[in-house]
């Protein structure tokens, strides 16, 4: 759909759930999960939602996939035909949510499987290498985004309200942790920032159920875009 709401298009028709569509960096293709073969797996297609493809075959969940910069490889890492499968992270956390910088570091959460609460912020070279720890607390920081100019990342938090998360942002060093936005009562999530820096995407379920709303970072003001249910955005560059 357009930043206004308008034109909605169904691009998927397939049975499952196809969700957390991500874009590439030019715009052309868009990949997202789907369990449509009774197992969540990767899969991609063009952005008129044609040549559908399927990148994973295994057993395991694979989930949250994103593009790097040049728009060949998602996370975990894999290139789009499928080849060349390669883990980055080797450890007993669960690691998920990446998100790539403009130069090729990877920022993702990190933590027990179990307990939420030791989700935190971390970043790493595109290789794997490099691992930094950017945010420490004991309440859990997840799903990060950078900025297209490689300078913030906006991540969700429950630094304020334990039931409530909300969209903070951060240095991409880790200084300067500040909230943007809460809904109260409301749970936000899914936050991206858009090409401009301009706005975040993200989604809320204040009118009882999952739409997507545009927060203008300039003023603050927040717009709801969809009311017929809506999850996971993703800007078309």
């Amino acid at each position: 759909m357009r930043a206004d709401g308008s034109g909605v298009t169904q691009l998927t028709t397939a049975l499952g759930d196809d969700s957390f569509p991500v874009v590439s960096p030019d715009g052309s293709r868009i990949v997202f999960q789907s369990n449509r073969d009774d197992n969540w797996e990767i899969y991609v297609m063009d952005r008129d939602g044609t040549n559908q493809t399927r990148l994973t075959f295994n057993v395991a969940q694979d989930r949250l996939p994103n593009w790097s910069p040049d728009g060949d490889f998602d996370l975990y890492v894999i290139a789009v035909t499928g080849d060349n499968l390669r883990c980055l992270t080797s450890d007993t956390r669960w690691d998920g949510h990446s998100s790539w910088s403009p130069d090729g570091w990877i920022v993702f959460n990190a933590g027990d499987n179990v307990d939420s609460s030791t989700w935190e912020i971390y970043v790493m070279r595109a290789d794997g290498s490099g691992e930094l720890r950017l945010t420490n607390n004991n309440v859990n920081d997840w799903a990060p985004n950078w900025s297209s100019d490689g300078q913030q990342i906006i991540f969700l938090s429950r630094r304020n309200n334990e039931e409530d998360p909300a969209i903070w942002a951060m240095n991409a060093d880790g200084s300067n942790p500040h909230l943007i936005h809460n809904t109260p009562g409301a749970y936000d999530w899914g936050a991206v920032w858009s090409p401009d820096g301009d706005y975040v995407a993200f989604t809320c379920d204040a009118g009882g159920q999952d739409d997507i709303n545009l927060l203008n970072i300039n003023n603050g003001s927040v717009s709801r875009l969809t009311y017929e249910g809506g999850g996971y955005p993703s800007w078309v560059p």
